[in-house]
């Protein structure tokens, strides 16, 4: 029976000893990734309109890493622009030194206006069915929105789906054919006259309208729905 249990505790001594330079192993090359997204994380500028993912690639866990006793230290190799990739070196400067690269993935979210619900040609936009999605600017195509404000009062072009992107093509915040208000401003003096779109427009657009009464057309500026500004 004692040779039994001694037997048992040898066995579960090795396999203590056998499992912990593994875990220590694990362990060093976490702190290692860890290490290179943090040095990342400080080379990049701040920016209250973007949000930044860093995505590090792990180290292989067949590769031997010591812990490091000395200073550790990081620094970008190749391309230095950060845009969407990069590559940092880590080094272990001990008696027993070493060197790893780690690529890392940056990728940039900005804010992006989407329909919160599916929507109809010819939808009025308001903050009820909209909202700002962060996405990857890489992956949008020109003239994303990224201001509800924007696109408060605008009229759909096309029907859209939910979390759908709404983009400058989709909308128009004074619609071709649509009765709109003309102001001109004269020193402190404001006049408004009534008249007709004739073109779509967005938020600080120039297009042309046709004065109601006049029969005239001038071109504005559109400043809100249904709002053109002339500017003599």
């Amino acid at each position: 029976m004692l040779k039994y249990i001694f037997s048992l505790l040898f066995f579960y001594c090795f396999s203590l000893v056998s499992y912990l330079p593994l875990a220590n192993a694990t362990d060093q090359h976490h702190v290692i990734e860890e290490f290179a997204e943090s040095f990342i994380k400080a080379q990049l500028p701040s920016s209250q309109n973007e949000r930044v993912s860093i995505e590090v690639t792990k180290i292989d866990r067949r590769i031997t890493v010591t812990q490091c006793e000395g200073n550790m230290s990081a620094e970008l190799v190749g391309n230095k622009s950060l845009q969407r990739s990069a590559t940092v070196r880590i080094r272990c400067k001990s008696a027993d030194s070493w060197q790893l690269y780690v690529p890392i993935k940056i990728i940039r979210l900005v804010p992006v206006v989407v329909s919160s619900r599916p929507l109809s040609k010819g939808s009025r936009l308001t903050k009820n069915n909209t909202k700002i999605e962060y996405m990857n600017r890489l992956l949008l195509r020109s003239g994303y929105i990224s201001d509800l404000t924007f696109v408060n009062r605008a009229r759909l072009k096309r029907p859209l789906s939910a979390e759908q992107m709404i983009s400058t093509r989709d909308i128009c915040l004074v619609c071709k054919g649509e009765s709109v208000t003309i102001t001109s401003s004269v020193g402190n003096l404001t006049v408004k006259t009534d008249g007709v779109a004739l073109a779509n427009g967005i938020l600080g657009e120039k297009i042309k309208v046709r004065n109601s009464k006049s029969k005239r057309t001038v071109s504005g500026i559109v400043q809100a729905a249904g709002i053109i500004q002339i500017n003599y």
